[in-house]
């Protein structure tokens, strides 16, 4: 029974891990593209007085999208910032605890992101909202979508973690041997 109990957390914990690294590798990518984007706009502009146009509104529009793409697996890597004033005084559990405290808020934060960007987002699709200088229109419905996505996997990464810290916090207590995080 043990053992068929903890397939089903196995296997969320295999396509949260899954889909936290395809949000990262897709965010490598389309960083990558940018790069060359901008690369193109500057070498277009300085030798042929020509700028590709509409890479303004591309990049700032790329920013925030590649920034929440990393999110995820950011945080299931236990990536985090972390201040240690307290952390280090505390044992197994207690890290445990202030784990699934600090898991729980930022699970709650991108909810408040998913929430508070939803009337955004469906107005943003209904009107098709753009963002441009008149020769080249960026269409910014997309991006306040991926938002709220990536928001909702914040949440389940989060869930996750919480319930880790809380029911297996000697998994990621670093001060363990390798060997002992079982």
């Amino acid at each position: 029974m043990g053992r068929q109990s903890q397939q089903p957390a196995g296997r969320l914990e295999k396509s949260i891990d899954v889909i936290a690294r395809t949000l990262n590798v897709t965010s490598a990518a389309w960083l990558g593209s940018i790069a060359v984007l901008i690369l193109c706009d500057v070498l277009g502009r300085e030798f042929f007085g020509s700028p590709i146009y509409g890479t303004n509104e591309i990049v700032s529009n790329s920013v925030l999208s590649i920034l929440f793409l990393q999110l995820p697996l950011s945080i299931l890597s236990r990536s985090s910032l972390r201040t240690t004033i307290f952390y280090g005084l505390v044992g197994v559990r207690g890290k445990g605890r202030i784990d699934a405290f600090s898991y729980f808020l930022a699970g709650l934060l991108f909810l408040a992101i998913a929430v508070g960007s939803w009337p955004n987002m469906i107005e943003g699709w209904e009107i098709l909202e753009q963002e441009g200088s008149g020769i080249v229109n960026i269409p910014v419905y997309p991006i306040r979508t991926l938002v709220i996505i990536v928001s909702g996997i914040g949440v389940v990464v989060c869930s996750l973690l919480v319930y880790q810290s809380l029911f297996q916090p000697q998994r990621f207590d670093e001060s363990m041997p390798a060997e002992d995080h079982r």
